[in-house]
């Protein structure tokens, strides 16, 4: 399936509130999509992709337009040790604020020059990363699907205090793996996040599987996040006919 098909697969059978942003992590400007917008100021990572997100529009996040110490030292854009662990140990001691900085996956210096963010549907060629801004249901279906489609029997999870958006995106990219973090403490104010909401970035590789595996199950009719004229899963769930209740006081 092209870029836009998988978009939409993804958008109506686990009925997403946002789009799936395409990342592309480029050496030398962008090539492998095309941006539509350019951001006016200096801006965090976690506003670009909510504008990508949300508005739809495609831009390039180049290193001297990001305003975020903690995504230029994952990004490889500038050294910011002192900045990140100074971050860092607001949320715990200095030692592991110094541990945690030591072993987070990191892009290496200087092999990116800006990020591309663009919806899945705008990509022109495969994404280094893909990420989902979703809630719970939807984040259990794309994992469940993702451990179908490659044969494990678990995915293992890991929470980090700092560096949501942009962290968790590098790492799934470093690793390899799907990556589901819930968002940073100021991402409901900076970063534009509900409440509810949590981030789950898959690489290239991996969303693939996943997609292969929703695309069977939906031709199948077999995704409960199809919904009923009432209750989400009456069209598929055996027992929402007994969820049925009756007003006190109203003759049967």
């Amino acid at each position: 399936m092209d870029f836009p098909q998988m978009e939409e697969l993804f958008m109506r059978n686990l009925r997403l509130y946002h789009h799936p942003v395409a990342l592309f992590f480029e050496a030398d400007g962008p090539s492998r999509f095309q941006p539509n917008y350019r951001a006016k100021n200096r801006l965090s990572f976690c506003q670009f992709l909510a504008f990508a997100r949300e508005y739809g529009g495609a831009v390039f996040m180049e290193a001297d337009r990001l305003a975020c110490s903690t995504a230029a030292d994952l990004f490889g854009f500038k050294e910011e040790r002192l900045k990140a662990t100074k971050a860092l140990a607001g949320y715990m001691p200095r030692e592991e604020a110094e541990r945690f900085y030591q072993a987070r996956p990191r892009l290496a210096p200087g092999s990116c020059s800006g990020v591309g963010l663009a919806p899945l549907s705008q990509a022109q060629e495969p994404p280094d990363v893909v990420v989902f801004t979703v809630d719970a249901l939807q984040a259990t279906h794309l994992l469940d699907f993702y451990v179908a489609g490659v044969g494990c029997s678990e995915v293992t999870l890991t929470h980090h205090v700092n560096g949501a958006a942009c962290g968790n995106s590098i790492k799934a990219f470093t690793l390899g793996t799907p990556q589901l973090a819930l968002p940073c403490p100021g991402a409901f104010t900076s970063g534009k996040m509900d409440r509810s909401e949590m981030l789950l970035a898959f690489p290239w590789e991996a969303l693939t599987a996943c997609a292969g595996v929703l695309e069977r199950r939906a031709a199948k009719g077999r995704v409960s996040l199809l919904g009923g004229p009432t209750l989400v899963g009456m069209d598929v769930c055996r027992n929402c006919p007994l969820i049925k209740f009756e007003k006190i006081g109203e003759p049967h």
